[in-house]
């Protein structure tokens, strides 16, 4: 894939991984004074098995939902419960992701797990 930046070629390195998850934590923001709001999200950090370079991703609500296919948001202990769960997967996930880059886009995510 060739992606122009400044009027130069950049080409990105989209292959497919296999990839461990090293963490998956929940943080909230929680906005300003002025506009007071809890925003809730995932931030995963991934290991190449076979390199060993670290990527890393931060996913909202609903990227979780759409990478899922689940119907609706995750809420409250269901959130926690799917950040532990990703944390104790042992079993390495394969995604399309650019490798000349630490961290990726939800929306550039395609998960193509084997289970």
């Amino acid at each position: 894939m060739v992606k122009y930046s400044e009027g130069r070629l950049i080409h990105m390195a989209k292959q497919e991984r296999l990839l461990k998850i090293i963490d998956a934590s929940i943080k909230e923001d929680e906005g300003t004074e002025d506009e007071p709001s809890v925003v809730k999200t995932l931030w995963l950090m991934l290991q190449d098995v076979e390199t060993e370079k670290i990527f890393s991703s931060i996913l909202s609500l609903d990227d979780i939902r759409a990478i899922t296919g689940m119907k609706s948001n995750l809420q409250g202990r269901e959130l926690y419960n799917f950040a532990t769960a990703l944390r104790s997967r042992e079993k390495p996930v394969k995604l399309v992701i650019d490798t000349s880059a630490s961290q990726f886009n939800p929306e550039d995510l395609y998960e193509k797990n084997e289970e």
